[in-house]
């Protein structure tokens, strides 16, 4: 049921579908949600930061992604009109979201803030 998409040694950046994510945002107190395509060259970009940071900060925070078209309900439900789009959740509130290739630093500075 629960699909792991493994890019590099150790990733836990998890794909979500309607029916896991709201169990993902109840399970853990901070997540980070890449909305993506596979066509996207920024997502690829993006995805590399994150992967990065999902190394840095373990088990502290949760990092998933939901791909578009795929998951177009999701999309909508939070309004998502274009990828990537990150979204940051703080107890399953969505707190702050931001569009296009952002720096890991930058994404690293929000997380310090919800």
């Amino acid at each position: 049921e629960m699909s792991a998409s493994l890019v590099g040694s150790e990733m836990c950046i998890r794909d979500r579908t309607a029916q896991n994510f709201e169990a993902a945002l109840k399970e853990n107190k901070t997540a980070v949600v890449e909305f993506y395509s596979k066509t996207c060259r920024h997502c690829k970009k993006l995805e590399a930061g994150i992967q990065e940071l999902s190394e840095e900060l373990g088990d502290s925070v949760f990092f998933g992604k939901v791909e578009i078209p795929a998951e177009i309900f999701l999309a909508e439900e939070y309004e998502v009109g274009s990828v990537p789009a990150l979204l940051y959740f703080k107890d399953g509130q969505l707190r702050e979201r931001s569009l296009g290739f952002v720096h890991k630093l930058i994404i690293a500075e929000n997380i310090k803030k919800l």
